[in-house]
């Protein structure tokens, strides 16, 4: 042992490093930690220490290394306490109990820059209420692109450290808050929820440079007004993302009539460098039509002609 020890000690740093980052953390700290004062040093420098937790992960008894995490997954209900990791930055919750939810409330997470709940279907209200509140005052990217519809909300402050959000259901009412209370946001992904169209102006957001907008609206004139909103208070957008969704039986009408949002786009995103505009085709169980090839041709055609070369962009057909 003591001979195996002298040749790890001759090993580099950067070599010593690469090793351990092919380790489970929970191995990494039982092999090595607290052998000397070297190898202790070079485990706490390390800035991935990271610790998956699922419902069929045997238990933890040695707890010692938690305030060393920097990167925590839960999956699914997982028995532990928050605020064992002091020290976490990115924080991803799957499936998560009603427990765990709730020590968010009174975990101290002042380090965080990360947070990922994708897979909520209800009760996230109080949740986002922290999260747009600053009670993350270091939080920098945000994953709630979940199934739940938010459409009531709490009082929201700001959180200004906050760039990069993935949300799920909004309406134009929800739309207007989280670009109050996010000052800072440059890149925002949305599910869109139907909305008034009949809605007071709100205030320009100067920061968000791109906008990925998914909607299964069927009705397209009032999907399109309801973007031609989405889009009116954030002129300085640069990347649009466009998910729609159409039956098969309706395609055909595209070609003559649409016109891509272009006429939307040259009034509200004057500064606009790319859009990628993604059609999803719904087929029907009963029907036998498919897309030909001239049709896809046809479709691609309109949509670079409505666009004209102004920016970058791109048409998928799926």
């Amino acid at each position: 042992m003591n001979n195996t020890s002298s040749k790890l000690e001759l090993l580099s740093n950067e070599l010593l490093i690469n090793i351990f980052s092919y380790l489970n953390t929970s191995d990494l700290f039982q092999s090595f930690y607290n052998l000397n004062i070297r190898l202790n040093s070079l485990i706490q420098s390390l800035k991935t220490l990271h610790l998956t937790l699922s419902e069929n992960t045997d238990s933890i008894y040695n707890h010692s290394f938690f305030s060393h995490i920097h990167s925590l997954i839960f999956i699914g209900n997982v028995d532990i306490e928050l605020h064992q990791f002091p020290n976490i930055r990115r924080l991803t919750l799957q499936y998560p109990s009603n427990n765990l939810l709730n020590q968010l409330h009174d975990s101290n997470l002042s380090h965080l820059e990360y947070l990922s709940i994708p897979d909520i279907l209800f009760g996230m209200s109080s949740i986002y209420q922290q999260i747009f509140s600053n009670t993350f005052p270091n939080l920098k990217s945000c994953n709630l692109f979940g199934f739940e519809t938010i459409e009531t909300i709490l009082p929201w402050t700001q959180t200004r450290s906050l760039h990069i959000l993935k949300i799920g259901f909004i309406d134009f009412h929800v739309y207007k808050s989280l670009l109050s209370s996010c000052p800072n946001l440059h890149s925002l992904q949305l599910k869109m929820f139907q909305s008034y169209l009949k809605l007071s102006n709100i205030q320009e957001h100067f920061n968000l440079k791109k906008l990925e907008i998914h909607s299964e609206i069927t009705d397209w004139r009032y999907n399109d007004q309801l973007i031609d909103m989405f889009l009116g208070c954030v002129s300085n957008l640069e990347q649009l993302i466009i998910y729609r969704s159409i039956s098969i039986s309706k395609l055909t009408e595209l070609i003559c009539d649409y016109d891509w949002l272009a006429s939307i786009l040259t009034i509200r995103l004057p500064l606009l460098k790319s859009l990628h505009f993604c059609l999803n085709v719904e087929y029907h169980f009963e029907s036998i039509q498919s897309i030909t090839i001239g049709l896809r041709r046809q479709l691609k055609e309109c949509f670079s002609n409505a666009h004209q070369n102004r920016y970058q962009s791109r048409f998928i057909i799926k």
